[in-house]
């Protein structure tokens, strides 16, 4: 468990690197480039993103799980890695070669086609990031440390390079020297460890098509519902609608790279733990898992309700002010993507049911295209929202009724009902503190500080949330070890 903890610490480093940094960075770039020039970049994005992941087949889930249960065999763990390495790049070649047709022959891409020649270089170098390599061996220290100076080095760059609303082009670039630097380190550091041997029989490579396959079909059609949405704004809407709705979006996922750090670490360790049929450990994690995801998400829930209009204008100015109602609805993902993580991610997949989750997600697929194919042209950024809510709703409600299926899932109904109540008094908060001033950045902080205190005296002293405390011990134990605790 120790390695756990401290994993989870990596993680917790690398999730607040992952907020930070884009913070910054795009607080500024947001100002510059104006809500067409991040409509515009976050529409490429999401193109490349889906070749990526329609390139990647799988294999950053389906990697982690392979290795998590070699990890102590060298010889098979070789073996998996450069087996998993040449079907990606065999993947990602016929993938770029579609991509570049798409590229010529739609208008809509032609018209900023050196956005979209940079993408193949993101596209290409995602190979070679073997991030599930790292995560199945459990190394997160590595990650951590590479992603903070990759980081440092982008985000200083972009107060060089974006200067004015023409620069979108070059921030775009940032996110593409990203991937490509992140591959190269990688592939470089996992030379330490593994022996590359790309001269593999084809017979090899077949045995993994079918669990890529079913893991591919939940990815892509994860993929659909989470881009789908931006490039569907793109095409029937506006880019300034785009730049609103990823605005919007992009903070409202902010806190699930908090709430999703734990459910990274834990992955490879479920895998393990079922893999030596220890099915009171893995009870136990997912146990850990689903009071941690309620106990942060509902408190960030509202304070998002709360505090979106003042966070939006501080974050990336009152040009985007518009994206409040948007970012008010999408507040309630960090809930449901949590939840449908732990059935899904943590549950169905490392028990080897990966048809059940592939299921869930298809549904999920079906209503998300529907819904945004009315909503959009009626609503927009917040039809496109509205959509994004009520398929997570759909998905979390079917990855739970498949994995109770395997495994008997103990919610504790009456701590999620108390945690709402007592959670309600956040959303007023920022409503009293206007009466004291106006300034968004003071009202900001004031409720972020107060709910804090808030919120951690009921978890300690009202539920007596035994994570919380164990948090909070260990903590006050390093910040003050002679108190008796």
């Amino acid at each position: 468990m120790s390695s756990i903890r401290k994993n989870f610490v990596y993680n917790i480093l690398l999730s607040v690197t992952q907020v930070l940094f884009p913070l910054i960075t795009f607080s500024y770039v947001a100002r510059i480039i104006q809500p067409d020039g991040v409509g515009t970049v976050s529409f490429v994005e999401s193109i490349c993103r889906y070749a990526i992941l329609i390139a990647a087949l799988g294999i950053p889930i389906y990697g982690v799980r392979e290795v998590a249960k070699c990890k102590e065999d060298k010889i098979k763990l070789n073996q998996l890695f450069n087996e998993l390495v040449i079907i990606h790049l065999l993947t990602t070649i016929f993938t770029i070669l579609v991509y570049i047709l798409m590229v010529f022959n739609i208008d809509k891409f032609y018209q900023n086609i050196s956005f979209y020649i940079l993408g193949i270089a993101m596209i290409l170098s995602n190979v070679f990031v073997i991030e599930w390599y790292f995560q199945g061996i459990g190394d997160f220290k590595f990650i951590t440390i590479r992603t903070l100076v990759i980081r440092t080095i982008t985000t200083i760059s972009v107060f060089f390079l974006v200067k004015n609303s023409q620069d979108s082009i070059y921030f775009f670039l940032l996110a593409v020297l990203t991937n490509v630097l992140n591959g190269i380190i990688n592939f470089w550091y996992a030379q330490k460890t593994i022996e590359l041997n790309f001269n593999v029989e084809l017979v090899r490579l077949k045995k993994h098509l079918i669990p890529l396959f079913y893991i591919f079909s939940t990815t892509l059609s994860i993929s659909i519902y989470v881009l789908l949405d931006t490039i569907m704004l793109g095409f029937l809407s506006s880019e300034n609608a785009v730049g609103f709705y990823s605005m919007a979006l992009r903070i409202s996922k902010i806190p699930m790279l908090f709430v999703g750090a734990l459910g990274t670490v834990l992955i490879p360790q479920l895998a393990y733990s079922y893999g030596q049929n220890n099915l009171e450990e893995f009870k136990k994690l997912i146990s850990k898992s689903v009071i941690f995801v309620i106990s942060f998400s509902i408190p960030i829930i509202f304070l998002l309700l709360g505090v979106s209009k003042n966070l939006i204008v501080v974050f990336a100015g009152s040009e985007f002010a518009e994206a409040t109602m948007t970012l008010q609805i999408l507040s309630v993902v960090v809930l449901l993507i949590g939840m449908s993580n732990i059935f899904g991610l943590q549950i169905l997949t490392p028990m080897g049911k990966d048809k059940y989750l592939t299921i869930s997600v298809v549904m999920g697929t079906i209503t998300s295209v529907v819904l945004n194919f009315f909503l959009i042209p009626l609503f927009q950024e917040v039809g496109a929202a509205i959509s994004n809510i009520i398929t997570e709703c759909l998905v979390t409600a079917a990855t739970f009724y498949f994995s109770s299926k395997f495994i008997k899932l103990n919610l504790d109904y009456i701590f999620i009902l108390k945690t709402l109540v007592l959670c309600v008094p956040i959303y007023f908060l920022p409503k009293s503190l206007y009466y004291l001033t106006t300034d968004n950045l003071l009202i900001l902080v004031g409720t972020v500080l107060v709910t804090a205190i808030y919120y951690l005296g009921l978890q300690l002293y009202v539920l007596k949330n035994e994570i919380i405390i164990e948090l909070y011990s260990k903590l006050k134990l390093k910040l003050w070890p002679n108190t008796i605790i």
